[in-house]
């Protein structure tokens, strides 16, 4: 392409000087001048117009030259410059390229020939920096991001190097600090915000996690379901960690998780029992139907039983029956149904309303729950069969919330910052207990009432039949 250009220019060249001089040539009279010895020289108007042309072509040519010679040295000058940023350059993308993969030698080869033709120090000290962490030299990292904060435009980025460098190597602190430091700048990153709110959760500063989050907040860095689940997560974790002499405090931030998210569980459950220490039955039932409408849980029915002790049964079951009332058709309320079913000894109910439960999930409660019934019934071969399907049946993740003492929610600390996380940006609410298989309340225990072997509940006659399986009981027998 840019030889049919030339040969364009030079066919054009010709042509213009091949018009100028037949243009030349017909001029019109002559150009007297006078030579070096003071005679006149005559010359044709063309041929003058032609030499002048020449001339004039010469000493632009001259003048070309030595203007060149002038500026030879900073071409060459910028030339080398331009090599030198190109072998930087290249150096620098080849060595971030082998710190991204992990080949640690070969990126410190590159980062030290960088260092010898980059000119923008801060490129110098990203790839030293990101070399440094593909040899697991969290020092060296740390001390190269460090220096990166001190460069204009590097400050953010360095900070952030710091913190993870810092964190790698064990020094939390420092980490936080860099964070906070971070956090404190004009900027729309949203890593400074989850830093240090991260670390604060994992070592369980519930009240300086929450102070972050409102930072979040205010910033658009968080918002919505899980910016309400989070908080009421660490109220309820927070609350829960205060000795009794400041129960005040832990139930006023009860009562501020309950507002953030009524759909957790362990706030409702938490705060239900501080006011049912204090002698407050009443609002404790009513923070327990606030929590079941929002999201029914085993351990609110359980909590609601004991509410008051050695209560008569007619009230134990008219605080139950309102929790039901509050979410009727959730599974856990068509569960308690048939526990309080077979609370007033309506054996038939009882069994079916588990046998459409059990259709739809045969878990290890509904199996033992089922077999609890049926012994109540006095379908003694039937009961039996539905305790062994207890032994192999899945497990229920709510349940695993509950251990063998009747305890819910009893966390340690690692376990309220995974569920800072786990329920508050998924909604999850599993124990650990439930993944490690530890041991949890037996389904079909019930605390603080009377089963059906209790002496003060006279159990139906048994019918002489043997009951069909439970699926059947669509209508009662007469």
């Amino acid at each position: 392409m840019n030889r049919i250009f030339l040969f364009i220019l030079i066919l054009v060249i010709i042509a213009g000087g091949a018009l100028i001089g037949f243009w030349a040539v017909n001029l019109p009279g002559s150009v007297v001048i006078n030579d070096s010895r003071g005679e006149l020289v005559s010359l044709h108007t063309g041929v003058a117009a032609i030499a002048l042309i020449v001339f004039g072509g010469l000493v632009a040519a001259v003048w070309w030259v030595i203007s060149g010679l002038f500026v030879l040295p900073g071409k060459i000058g910028r030339s080398r410059q331009s090599n030198r940023a190109r072998k930087a350059n290249m150096a620098l993308a080849e060595g971030l390229l082998a710190a991204e993969a992990g080949d640690s030698t070969h990126a410190l080869k590159l980062a030290r020939k960088a260092v010898k033709h980059a000119e923008d120090e801060r490129l110098k000290l990203l790839l030293e920096a990101r070399a440094a962490e593909a040899n697991d030299d969290w020092a060296g990292a740390e001390r190269a991001w460090g220096q990166l904060t001190r460069l204009p435009g590097g400050q953010l980025a360095g900070l952030r190097g710091s913190a993870m460098a810092a964190a790698e190597r064990g020094d939390q602190s420092t980490a936080e600090a860099r964070a906070r430091e971070a956090l404190g700048l004009k900027s729309n990153a949203d890593w400074p915000f989850n830093s240090l709110f991260d670390l604060q959760v994992a070592r369980g500063e519930w009240s300086r996690a929450l102070e972050t989050l409102a930072i979040g907040e205010k910033r658009g860095l968080i918002s919505g379901d899980s910016l309400r689940r989070r908080r009421a997560v660490l109220h309820t974790a927070g609350a829960v960690g205060l000795p009794h002499d400041r129960k005040q405090e832990a139930q006023k931030a009860l009562a501020e998780a309950i507002r953030a998210a009524p759909g957790f569980p362990p706030a409702a459950w938490h705060g239900a029992r501080h006011l049912m220490i204090d002698g407050k039955e009443k609002a404790a039932q009513g923070v327990l139907e606030l929590g079941w409408k929002a999201r029914p849980h085993p351990a609110l029915a359980q909590l609601s039983r004991r509410l008051v002790p050695q209560d008569a049964r007619e009230n134990i079951a008219a605080r139950l029956q309102a929790l039901v009332e509050t979410y009727p058709t959730h599974r856990e309320s068509r569960i308690l149904s048939a526990e309080l079913a077979m609370d007033r000894a309506d054996w038939v109910e009882a069994v079916k309303s588990l046998a459409l439960l059990v259709e739809e999930n045969p878990t290890g409660r509904l199996c033992l729950l089922m077999e609890r019934a049926l012994k109540g019934y006095g379908d003694q071969d039937e009961a039996q069969r539905w305790g062994r399907m207890a032994a192999s049946a899945s497990r229920e993740a709510d349940w695993s919330d509950i251990d063998p003492k009747g305890n819910a929610f009893d966390f340690a600390q690692r376990d309220w910052s995974r569920l800072v996380y786990a329920f508050g940006d998924v909604g999850d609410l599993v124990h650990p207990r439930y993944e490690t298989y530890g041991r949890e309340l037996e389904a079909g225990r019930v605390l603080a009432i009377a089963g059906p072997e209790d002496d003060r509940i006279a159990p139906p006659k048994a019918p002489s039949d043997r009951l069909t399986p439970p699926l059947d009981y669509a209508e009662d027998d007469d």
